[in-house]
């Protein structure tokens, strides 16, 4: 307990040391005050400091722009940057670039872009549908008799991905459309142990590719080209910070052989977000989402996405979708997953020209594999910590803290418990924006 209140206030420092870099003071009121009217170039800048006793440390700096024109748009930005470049010193990168614009294509039609290179030197591997793998803490803890390796649980990936999309306006009230195109280069690699002397056992993900759940043609991971197509529902009274409304989107997404797929596949996916004003400063959002394989083998590689109409996120388990478990924990062919958050909102102010405000979340995640990945019922689970039959929900809840700045510069500190140790302990999350 010490030592997470001791990385939680060093990460609160952090923030605090952000907001002070926009030259910002907070206090509380009881009464919003009216708030400023924002022209021309905004921005937030702030050092990127994550440590694990695994990963090492993950240092940088990440930065969002937001531009609103002459006679000011404010809250709703004409065009959107976000950059973000960290080191880690298990040589591993973090590059992240993200482009969003209301105006910069003609009739309406809104551009999004989102790049990406990112090395994972330590990638966890817990191998596909959920508690049918076993997880086993015992297996990493070097005093324990059971212990194989402090690195059992992990492989190396990089990947470089790039999409775009184009969303416009249907011809009914709240109704829009979405045309996207995505390319994901995926390498991967057994974890290598380059301390002297160490033993090189067999990882879970060595131990995947050598019974064949992993197929060889995979396990240096591949390329993937995917089209996508998204009719949405948006009734949100805003973006950034909604308090009421509903987001509602349906997509369909084909990795067709046509854009040359080696491994042709498609998938639905179905998300349901819904914001009610229980008080004028407290709101309660959920979100729920079913994704779900239509045709083909879906790739390992490409298991860990749920897709998106404005971005695609990592799943499941971690910071975007299920708070408290270990990082991709659930993975197979399909899932359903719920978010249920209290988002409460006392502090405001405009100081030094800023709009100012804190925001408290409290939150239950939880996710279940519905499609299983399809694993030989004739090979020997024991060999490779595989059992059928064990998955259930999984559950984690927590609670967090927004430091908002001029309405849509949202730095979020999240801290969630997993229920199950099968889904290890917990887990303390940096990051921008609301999760949903």
């Amino acid at each position: 307990m010490l030592r997470n209140f001791c990385i939680t206030l060093k990460y609160s420092c952090l923030i605090l040391a952000g907001i002070c870099f926009q030259q910002s003071n907070l206090y509380a009121q009881d009464e919003a005050p009216t708030p400023k009217t924002i022209k021309g170039l905004d921005f937030g800048v702030l050092p990127s400091f994550v440590y694990n006793p695994d990963k090492g440390l993950q240092y940088g700096m990440l930065a969002n722009f937001y531009y609103y024109g002459k006679k000011s748009a404010y809250p709703n930005y004409l065009f959107n940057l976000y950059l973000q470049s960290s080191r880690t010193t298990k040589k591993g990168y973090v590059n992240y670039l993200f482009f969003d614009s209301r105006n910069m294509l003609p009739k309406g039609l809104r551009l999004t872009v989102d790049m990406s290179m990112v090395k994972r030197g330590f990638q966890q591997f817990y191998g596909f549908n959920g508690y049918n793998s076993l997880y086993n803490g015992e297996f990493v803890n070097p005093a324990s008799p059971s212990f194989i390796s402090r690195n059992y649980y992990y492989f190396e990936e990089i990947s470089k991905i790039v999409s775009v999309d184009i969303h416009g306006h249907l011809p009914v009230p709240h109704f829009y459309w979405d045309l996207g195109l995505g390319f994901y280069h995926v390498s991967t690699y057994p974890f290598k142990n380059y301390r002297r002397g160490a033993p090189n056992r067999p990882t879970l993900f060595e131990k995947y590719i050598q019974e064949g759940i992993i197929p060889q043609n995979q396990k240096h991971g591949g390329f993937t080209t995917y089209a996508k197509a998204s009719l949405i529902y948006d009734t949100r009274n805003d973006e950034a910070i909604p308090t009421k409304g509903f987001w509602i989107e349906a997509i369909y997404t084909n990795a067709a052989p046509f854009l040359n797929n080696k491994f042709p596949y498609s998938l639905f996916t179905f998300k349901f977000h819904h914001y009610i004003s229980l008080t004028s400063k407290l709101v309660l959002a959920y979100r729920l989402a079913y994704q779900a394989k239509l045709s083909g083998n879906i790739p390992f590689y490409m298991l860990p996405n749920l897709m998106g109409s404005y971005r695609a996120q990592e799943a499941l388990g971690g910071s975007k979708t299920i708070r408290g478990i270990v990082n991709r924990r659930l993975v197979g062919n399909g899932f359903v997953l719920s978010n249920l958050e209290f988002r409460y909102m006392p502090f405001s102010a405009v100081v030094l020209e800023r709009n100012l405000n804190i925001g408290f979340n409290f939150f239950e995640d939880m996710g279940i594999i519905t499609d299983k990945y399809k694993i030989d019922q004739t090979l020997n689970g024991s060999a490779f910590d595989y059992k059928p039959g064990m998955e259930a929900m999984h559950y984690g809840v927590g609670t967090g803290v927004r430091f908002i700045v001029d309405h849509n510069f949202i730095v979020a500190l999240d801290y969630g418990t997993a229920l199950d140790k099968r889904d290890g302990k917990n887990g303390f999350y940096l990051d921008l924006d609301y999760l949903f």
